[in-house]
């Protein structure tokens, strides 16, 4: 009886070692913290406001949260391969604006929403042609980017953002019962880069370019093709959010996208994705992005000055930041103890 016992438990734990496997654990670590903060903010929230989680704020919140949730989903592809785009705020405020003058031009509706796909997609390429072929450090390379592309926006727009009263009327209604436009257009790019991140060979080069482009190259990943392809994916995308942005506050804003590079960068980092390439996850950066759209929405039902609001997402950013490195930290100690 007790030999049966005995060998019924080591089974057990057998197969629970199996589901929870050290990656498992890993994604666990970054999600149970994740979900708890959005829990306990909703209840901190709720507790001193019950409209906080009514169904029309939860609908706004998501609404507010998609164009930074598109962002998240390409910028997440190139954190893990390695790779940075500081630009991707003020790109959507080019493409906002080039939406608008579209709209007014009574240019058709497909092309409003193909041309600055279009245009974000020719940026990454070029982001990835001199990023792959000449070397450039992507950092520096997309923080000038960002510059150059805040002065066309300003220049185009005259500084003055340009209102769009109608053309982008699918953007405000539900195109579904109970989901907005926003908010289905998030969801579907999430889908698609996750399957394409965790669930093909496309996805595994990924992570293989920024855990180690040499040793990636040697095993006969096409690195300068990842690259360029990630740095394309993340344009299309920051082109995709402009047009979403424009609808949704009926206006090419030539700042709509300011201060987004870095709330997108906290949000993935937050998820758990390394700064360093080689890690990271879709359902992190959803997390992620989730938790900075109930931070936001809090401290509006709490009645908080909007000047602390840069406060809290740098230090949330910070926190991110700290945290990532603990785990690196951790990581590299117990691989050198394993040796």
């Amino acid at each position: 009886m007790d030999t049966t016992s005995t060998t019924t438990r080591r089974a057990g734990t057998a197969s629970a070692r199996r589901v929870v496997t050290p990656a498992v654990r890993e994604h666990l670590y970054v999600y149970v913290p994740l979900i708890a903060i959005l829990v306990g903010l909703c209840a901190i929230a709720a507790a001193n406001n019950d409209a906080f989680l009514s169904t029309g704020n939860i609908e706004r919140m998501l609404v507010a949260s998609a164009v930074l949730g598109i962002l998240a989903v390409g910028q997440t592809f190139l954190l893990v391969g390695g790779q940075l785009d500081l630009s991707v705020g003020s790109l959507v405020s080019v493409g906002s604006v080039i939406t608008a003058k579209l709209v007014l031009g009574n240019v058709p509706s497909a092309l409003v929403l193909i041309i600055p796909i279009v245009v974000g997609a020719v940026v990454g390429v070029i982001w990835g042609l001199l990023v792959s072929l000449l070397n450039v450090p992507p950092f520096i390379l997309t923080l000038g980017g960002l510059a150059v592309f805040s002065s066309i926006a300003l220049t185009l727009a005259d500084s003055t953002p340009i209102s769009v009263p109608d053309g982008l009327d699918w953007m405000q209604g539900d195109v579904l019962p109970g989901l907005r436009g926003p908010v289905l257009i998030w969801l579907l790019c999430l889908v698609a880069g996750g399957v394409l991140l965790h669930f093909t060979r496309f996805g595994r080069n990924v992570f293989a370019l920024g855990a180690n482009e040499e040793a990636a190259f040697l095993s006969g990943v096409a690195t300068t093709r990842t690259k360029i392809v990630i740095f394309v994916m993340n344009g299309a995308l920051c082109g995709l959010a402009s047009v979403v942005i424009t609808g949704r506050v009926s206006a090419g804003d030539p700042r709509a996208g300011v201060g987004l590079e870095l709330m997108v960068i906290a949000a993935i980092v937050l998820g758990g994705a390394s700064l360093a390439g080689g890690r990271g996850s879709m359902l992190g950066s959803l997390l992620g992005v989730l938790v900075l759209g109930v931070v936001t929405s809090a401290l509006t039902f709490l009645n908080v000055p909007d000047s602390y609001d840069q406060f809290v997402f740098g230090a949330i950013l910070i926190a991110a930041v700290s945290v990532t490195a603990v785990a690196e930290y951790r990581r590299r100690r117990r691989v050198r103890l394993r040796a």
